[in-house]
């Protein structure tokens, strides 16, 4: 029988916020422990991952058009976040919500699903009916 780890990787701190020039939000997090092969496979259910292996340490970046991207090297527990300017209210807490269900496995997966609609639906009400069908 495998085992699984049900403890999720905790955000230990916020070491940098800034507003980059394109008027999105960066965050730089430090975490509990560096995120793992298996974070990023759960990442590829939710937008674009990519690698680069050649490196010391292998650089990942994760991009999920309109909420987030995620850039940082594995085995590394410093990250760095950026939040859409747009709509940086609504998805404020996705990576928390990226970090809680990983552990969760399929259903996870299911109800992260869930919320991404629902947080998509309040922002083609911002949008407006002429930019809102732009899924």
């Amino acid at each position: 029988m495998r085992s699984v780890r049900w403890r999720q990787v905790r955000i230990v701190k916020s070491i940098q916020t800034k507003v980059c020039v394109d008027g999105s939000l960066m965050k730089e997090f430090v975490l509990d422990e560096p995120l793992t092969e298996g974070f990023l496979k759960f990442l590829e259910h939710f937008g674009t991952v990519r690698t680069l292996e050649n490196l010391k340490k292998p650089y990942f970046s994760f991009e999920k058009e309109q909420f987030i991207s995620i850039k940082g090297f594995a085995g590394d527990c410093t990250v760095e976040v950026r939040y859409r300017k747009e709509f940086q209210d609504l998805v404020a807490d996705y990576f928390h919500l990226l970090l809680y269900y990983e552990r969760q496995g399929e259903p996870g997966i299911a109800q992260l699903k869930g919320i991404d609609e629902s947080i998509r639906k309040k922002m083609k009400v911002r949008l407006g009916p002429s930019q809102g069908d732009n899924s």
